[in-house]
């Protein structure tokens, strides 16, 4: 391997780690902004349902329907707190139990996943974080509990799809990879130009010596400028 190509593997070497290390950089960056957002929007919506569902004429004892019937999907569309709430968020209102008692905008889909740790954590005032499959799709879902005065009423469930935000992910990774390929095979010729201007004074250096080798002409000289 001639000096020439181990200079310009070196540049692109150390241009691609580079290259490596901003690029996961900028991923990790845009993964937890937007993960960062999501959370904020969920929470803010989950707000929204909490007002909503607190005004849905409660009953004295704190339970928000008729606990004969606690399964029973309940219409909170009409609550001016939840209008405005986006269409592609899943909303449950769930029993202290873990039952689903109330789907707002009449939607009766199967119940969001509530995983035994998430129960116990809303049961104890705490709320959870979970990235989990629903219908086929990755969702982040938060479970926030509801209390008064000490007293766990309900459970909240507000859950959004996380596939448009990994399919920009996604995007962005092949977009910054086809690009850092093309700027590293452009370098790549650059830096072989470059590396052969370097080492042009160490060629005829070279080439001037085998001359004087061969030919015995110890009178010959390196053309030099500077």
């Amino acid at each position: 391997m001639s000096i020439r190509l181990r200079f310009t593997l070196l540049y692109n070497a150390i241009l691609a780690v580079t290259l490596a290390v901003f690029g996961s950089a900028l991923y990790l960056v845009q993964a937890n902004s937007t993960y960062y957002a999501l959370q904020k929007d969920l929470e803010r919506n989950a707000a929204r349902l909490e007002e909503a569902v607190r005004r849905a004429n409660p009953l004295p004892n704190g339970d928000l329907f008729d606990p004969k019937a606690p399964n029973d999907p309940h219409d909170l569309s009409g609550e001016q707190a939840l209008r405005d709430l986006p269409e592609r968020e899943i909303l449950r209102v769930l029993s202290p139990q873990g039952d689903v008692i109330a789907s707002p905008f009449a939607r009766t889909d199967e119940p969001l996943p509530l995983a035994a740790l998430a129960l116990q954590a809303a049961q104890n005032g705490q709320e959870t974080w979970e990235s989990v499959t629903f219908q086929e799709q990755e969702m982040l879902l938060y479970t926030r509990p509801v209390q008064k005065e000490g007293k766990l009423l309900y459970i909240l469930q507000v859950a959004r799809s996380l596939t448009e935000r990994n399919r920009s992910l996604q995007f962005l990774a092949s977009a910054f990879g086809i690009a850092s390929l093309l700027t590293i095979l452009v370098a790549f010729g650059i830096g072989w130009g470059f590396a052969g201007l370097t080492l042009n004074p160490i060629r005829k250096l070279t080439q001037t010596a085998q001359t004087i080798g061969e030919e015995k002409d110890f009178s010959r000289r390196v053309a030099y400028q500077g």
